[in-house]
């Protein structure tokens, strides 16, 4: 979305930060969103997506939460919080943790609009115009803020560091933590992201007006 502002409407966005986004999905993304679709799929009461409303194809769309939250976090970050820990019934607690945001999205979620918004995230690019990637990229002339979280599963700051070699007014930062992709959200990281994006304002002059893109 913050590519996106710059792009689409240039008088109206003085700057941007992408944190912990790339400009389009990578194979790797798009795999990862389609395990999750298949168990969708194959949860009997899917029924081709014209499931009553009364029988959703719930196991499938926990399945697929469960799935979506190992990409959030890291091995390190797993292992500090759980590592092979037991809770009650003898289930190691990391699996009654993914249980439980499984049934949490359940309960406010629809299978279908999260077939949809999958799909959209990674059919979405920002060259659908038909330019190249990096010309696109090197269109892009508002000051860039573009973070990389050095444990990130999802999107690997290799992707950042993609979009901060082409979008010639950026700036790399890293945010350094073990909790992959949701750092960003976590109470420690999120102070240091909110410096990082401080400074930057700070150091750019653009106190007002910034859009601010963050994937997850």
């Amino acid at each position: 979305m913050s590519l996106e502002w710059a792009l689409l409407y240039p008088e109206r966005t003085r700057s941007i930060a992408v944190i912990a986004a790339s400009g389009r999905h990578s194979a790797w993304c798009i795999a990862l969103g389609e395990a999750q679709r298949g168990a969708i799929y194959a949860d009997p009461h899917w029924q081709g997506g014209n499931y009553a409303i009364d029988r959703p194809p719930a196991r499938g769309l926990s399945a697929a939460r469960m799935m979506a939250m190992t990409t959030y976090r890291s091995h390190a970050s797993f292992e500090e919080r759980f590592g092979r820990e037991y809770g009650e019934g003898g289930e190691f607690t990391i699996a009654r943790y993914l249980e439980y945001q499984g049934k949490k999205l359940v309960e406010r979620f629809d299978a279908n609009a999260y077939i949809t918004l999958s799909r959209a995230m990674d059919r979405h690019d920002v060259t659908r115009t038909g330019k190249s990637y990096q010309s696109v990229l090197q269109s892009i002339q508002q000051p860039t803020a573009i973070v990389a979280i050095d444990s990130d599963l999802l999107y690997p700051p290799v992707e950042q560091e993609e979009l901060a070699k082409y979008i010639p007014n950026s700036e790399l930062f890293w945010l350094r933590s073990p909790h992959g992709h949701d750092a960003f959200l976590m109470d420690g990281d999120m102070d240091a992201l909110n410096d990082l994006l401080v400074a930057f304002r700070l150091e750019r002059g653009t106190r007002d007006g910034c859009g601010f893109g963050m994937a997850g």
